[in-house]
């Protein structure tokens, strides 16, 4: 796949101009213990300009400000989830789903995987680090549903309710695969429901002291 040099060489001219800035735009902050778990400056530094790479949005002072929390509450919310997916020690994920979301952050600057390492490491961004922490990800819904699998059983009643308004002309085959759908629909919504009463409990049971500089 041909890489579109345009983009990325706009991106890294831009954001070679604005990463020299960035200490001094987030430098009230010192660190942010999560647990036993440190986030420093730079850790915030470089999820910032990751999260506006990787969204297509324009690095100014404006966005930097406007990304600041947002980056500082993904920090927190992968530490607190990197520390449970070890203790339960899960190493399993949806590698397939980790590739298709890689792809589609280069397909979105218009390159491939390969030109997008090359725009994270010409600005001294972590790319193992933005792959880890979707992995993370990935490895949260694991656990979820290894510990949750058992409480995801679905009304089959609901089911066929649902089943019933939209199978109208529809062939046998065609009428078990919205079957399928539908159930499965419902298992990730009760998933879902789990996720966030989970990581709810762990939130508000972790211990994060922030640090500032006056």
């Amino acid at each position: 796949m041909k890489i579109q040099k345009l983009p990325i060489l706009f991106l890294l001219l831009i954001t070679n101009f604005i990463v020299s800035e960035l200490n001094s735009q987030i430098n009230n902050v010192i660190s942010i213990k999560v647990g036993n778990n440190i986030i420093t400056s730079v850790d915030i530094q470089n999820a910032i300009i990751t999260n506006l790479i990787i969204n297509n949005i324009e690095i100014n002072q404006e966005n930097i400000n406007k990304n600041k929390n947002y980056a500082v509450k993904n920090l927190i919310n992968n530490i607190i989830r990197r520390v449970e997916v070890k203790k339960y020690k899960i190493e399993d994920y949806n590698k397939k789903d980790l590739k298709a979301y890689i792809d589609g952050v280069a397909k979105q600057l218009s390159t491939d995987v390969q030109g997008l390492k090359q725009l994270f490491d010409s600005n001294g961004i972590d790319y193992n680090l933005f792959v880890e922490n979707y992995r993370t990800k990935l490895q949260w819904n694991t656990l979820i549903f290894k510990i949750y699998k058992n409480q995801t059983n679905v009304n089959v009643v609901d089911v066929e309710n649902e089943v019933a308004k939209i199978k109208e002309n529809k062939s046998k085959e065609e009428i078990e695969e919205i079957k399928k759908s539908v159930l499965n629909k419902k298992t990730e919504e009760k998933l879902s429901l789990f996720s966030r009463s989970h990581f709810s409990n762990l939130e508000s049971s972790t211990l994060i002291n922030f640090k500032w500089i006056n």
